[in-house]
């Protein structure tokens, strides 16, 4: 399998709520992403994705250390991850920490306003805190 069908494999096992599967898929796309010659950038979008999806697949298993070494390493390639800024937004939320939740949903949704898994967190951590579903720190009036 190529790159491509083996990503496709994965993300039909996460939406599947087939977890364990599409890590397992994951693991085998580590192995041929390096192999596969393409440029640096490429490979670190690719990279970037790729722990993103693991980070949500570790999400559903609710092994909550592990989706944030995924989203940790995301965001070192790549520190505008909207996708790791929402990923930590859930771990933080489903540890209790709403503050912490709040504030990384609001760089997720700085970093891509269209990110609507963000904008939803916000809006659930916002209900939770008492604050209107759309109140965001980082957007100046």
């Amino acid at each position: 399998m190529n790159v491509n069908q083996l990503v496709d494999s994965a993300y039909d096992f996460f939406n599947s709520k087939k977890y364990s599967e599409s890590l397992e898929v994951l693991s085998q796309l580590d192995e041929v992403l390096q192999s596969e010659t393409m440029a640096d950038k490429e490979k670190d979008a690719i990279r970037v994705s790729l722990l993103n999806l693991k980070g949500f697949n570790f999400l559903g298993l609710n092994a909550l250390e592990k989706a944030t070494e995924m989203y940790a390493g995301a965001l070192e390639i790549n520190p505008n991850s909207s996708q790791a800024c929402a990923g930590l937004g859930e771990v933080f939320h489903m540890q209790y920490k709403e503050d912490e939740a709040k504030t990384m949903f609001e760089w997720a949704i700085k970093n891509n306003p269209g990110n609507l898994f963000a904008v939803s967190g916000l809006a659930k951590v916002n209900r939770d805190l008492g604050l209107a579903e759309s109140h965001n720190n980082l957007v100046l009036n």
